[in-house]
């Protein structure tokens, strides 16, 4: 019955999701202390998601065993997350991505993308990027907003897996 009536809330007419958000967005922003425009124009729905993260802001990842830590990039590829918490460049938006289940949710990666213009003596170089489709939730905290992205389908952002 609950699933009945999400599907009701997100399509009124039953129709197939056509609106998906497309969430192009490279952190840091371009003005400091603010999230670039296309996470702060992020609205409840659909979202395909196409995250690219530079240093100075490193995500933290939730393992499997529930502990969290900064992502660590070695080499590059593809990062194992339970949960992602992005840093913004605001501290009045708020950003967690759940990946979800690899055999469920394909579309959804998390990964350390090579960026020479990143590289040092001690770092490959590296940027974290982060894609796929998800279903954005938002929550009204003092002074912040903070979204919640879950999992779905690739076929949920008209796209196939």
């Amino acid at each position: 019955m609950r699933a009945l009536i999400l599907a009701l809330a997100i399509c009124p007419t039953g129709a197939a999701l056509a609106d998906v958000q497309r969430v192009v967005a490279s952190l840091p922003g371009k003005a400091e202390f603010e999230a670039p425009q296309a996470l702060q124009n992020l609205a409840e729905g659909p979202v395909w998601l196409d995250l690219t993260v530079a240093p100075p802001l490193d995500p933290s990842v939730q393992h499997e065993d529930g502990s969290w830590s900064g992502i660590v990039c070695d080499s590059h590829g593809e990062v194992s997350a339970k949960a992602v918490s992005v840093p913004t460049g605001s501290n009045h938006l708020l950003l967690d991505i759940r990946p979800g289940e690899p055999e469920q949710h394909a579309a959804n990666m998390v990964s350390c993308n090579y960026a020479p213009a990143w590289s040092t003596d001690t770092d490959l170089g590296h940027v974290i990027r982060i894609k796929g489709c998800y279903f954005a939730n938002s929550v009204s905290i003092p002074t912040a907003i903070q979204w919640i992205l879950n999992p779905l389908p690739a076929a949920d952002c008209n796209a196939g897996d």
